[in-house]
């Protein structure tokens, strides 16, 4: 279990504590046209569709695909905030 003074916790559990995600490749943000890239909501890893050494492809979403989780992130706090994982569709 991470600690309670890991840097990477900035009240996330306002608005993901319970929530459902979805394993899947990068997408972007269905509301925007301009929208391409996001960040982890943990360590701010970078989200995009553009191919480049540090960007993720893959992660998981809320199923809006409004935030995003990288892997490592996602490992370290599955537990803490009772995520559930649906299938991608």
């Amino acid at each position: 279990m991470v600690a309670d003074d890991d840097w990477r916790l900035q009240g996330q559990e306002n608005y993901l504590q319970g929530a459902v995600l979805v394993r899947r490749p990068y997408r972007q943000y269905a509301k925007s046209a301009t929208w391409d890239h996001d960040h982890c909501e943990f360590c701010w890893a970078t989200f995009s569709l553009h191919v480049q050494p540090d960007h993720l492809q893959e992660g998981y979403a809320t199923e809006d695909d409004y935030h995003w989780v990288c892997e490592i992130c996602f490992r370290d706090f599955a537990e803490r905030f009772q995520w559930s994982v649906r299938k991608a569709t």
